[in-house]
């Protein structure tokens, strides 16, 4: 038989199949890929599932009842079992292996720059992980759903940890400040514009980009779990435990996703709380005992409104797929500044009654801006959660009946 006819029966038999396939219901042709979560590979259909909607399947169930158990399955491949281990060091190794790769590509390429559409995106890094999970995870269970899927969860255990702490809290900027906060050369000058800022924009999107990428993690280990436990069998599914992965530790947080996103919001608050403080300072060493007359707003609050204007904005359009986080942003800098702001208000003196009332005003201003804080300079006005409202004004109306109290003591006259 010559080339030309063989294709011709290649051809025929290709024709035929798609022909019986669009008669009988059992043998579908496979469907366009949905859009689904590109970082979660837990979320597609995996070979062999049935990937009909919910009526097909429940039409399914109806026309044909469960087959029983097979006691036959497994017997076979329970006897090789005791020699699965030389799959599961492979994989130990090829995972090794993978988390290099990814330290490696991450210093040669390095972050998203800031102005990139990915800005504040998930890490690459991390679907391939979770797609190389899943890649074992199948191959492992048709050989057995026993014991060795248990060694394979340990292995994936072992390298989600690596992820975090190698990839992850590894990566994240540096904070240059000391628990004793700014020197004191730092804290004499209130530095102006943007060169104040300790981290710079794409450092600010790189925190970003790791918290978003350590939700990710959390979100898609949580998915590994419950496949993990469909997998193997019921007599070791107790076994399957991911939460250490999920949960924060006290002594190993750096390792989990819940301790990678809390030191990446710890951070971007730091960050704007360590521009702020020379403005604080200043303010404290004003002569407000010498204050004439009440104007416009003090230079001090102008100081502490630009820089947050800086911040801030960035921050929002960089955690936009995460607005959760951005909001504990906001409620964990509003509850580092307004402490801080009324100690140095406690520091003013001496002070007058003029001088109580332009602090009067710098609260009222300042109070303003927190109220706006999760939507400033932004196009897009979007109403502040009213658990975050209720602890600036709070705050702030504490600040101002301390200032109140002080004007009314200035105003008693000498006995």
């Amino acid at each position: 038989m010559n080339a030309g006819n063989c294709a011709s029966c290649v051809e025929k038999k290709r024709k035929t199949r798609t022909a019986v396939a669009e008669r009988q219901p059992g043998m579908e042709q496979k469907r366009p890929d949905s859009p689904l979560d590109p970082t979660n590979p837990f979320l597609e259909d995996e070979p062999g599932e049935d990937v009909g909607t919910e009526k097909d399947e429940d039409l399914a169930k109806s026309r044909k009842p469960k087959a029983p158990d097979n006691p036959f399955h497994g017997i076979v491949s329970k006897c090789f079992e005791p020699h699965l281990y030389v799959y599961i060091e492979s994989q130990d190794k090829n995972l090794g292996v993978l988390i290099d790769r990814f330290v490696a590509d991450f210093r040669a390429q390095g972050p998203s720059k800031a102005g990139m559409e990915e800005g504040g995106a998930v890490l690459p890094s991390c679907a391939d992980l979770f797609v190389y999970y899943k890649k074992c995870m199948v191959q492992c269970s048709q050989l057995s759903t026993g014991e060795p899927m248990i060694a394979l969860t340990t292995i994936f255990q072992k390298f989600l940890r690596e992820y975090a702490w190698k990839i992850l809290s590894g990566n994240l900027p540096k904070s240059s400040s000391n628990s004793g906060g700014l020197t004191i050369t730092s804290l004499l000058k209130e530095k102006e514009g943007p060169e104040a800022a300790k981290f710079t924009v794409d450092e600010l999107c790189l925190i970003c980009s790791i918290l978003s990428t350590a939700e990710s993690c959390l979100a898609t280990t949580q998915q590994l779990e419950e496949k993990l436990k469909e997998k193997v069998d019921k007599i070791v599914v107790e076994r399957i435990n991911l939460t250490g992965e999920m949960d924060t530790f006290s002594m190993t947080s750096l390792l989990c996703y819940h301790g990678v996103i809390s030191n990446s919001i710890q951070l971007l608050v730091q960050d704007l709380d360590a521009v702020c403080d020379p403005a604080l300072t200043a303010m404290s060493k004003m002569p407000w005992q010498s204050v004439e007359h009440v104007g416009d707003q003090s230079p001090y609050v102008t100081s502490i409104i630009m820089h947050i204007k800086q911040n801030v904005p960035i921050i929002r359009d960089n955690l936009a797929s995460t607005c959760k986080y951005f909001t504990q942003f906001c409620i964990k800098f509003t509850n580092s500044f307004i402490p801080k702001f009324i100690n140095h208000l406690f520091r003013c003196k001496p002070i007058s009654m003029v001088g109580a009332e332009q602090l009067l005003l710098d609260t009222h201003s300042l109070k303003t801006v927190f109220l706006d804080l999760p939507s400033i300079g932004s196009q897009v006005l979007h109403k502040a959660p009213a658990s975050y409202t209720k602890i600036v004004v709070k705050g702030m109306t504490r600040a101002e009946m301390i200032l109140k109290v002080r004007r009314r003591r200035c105003h008693k006259p000498d006995p």
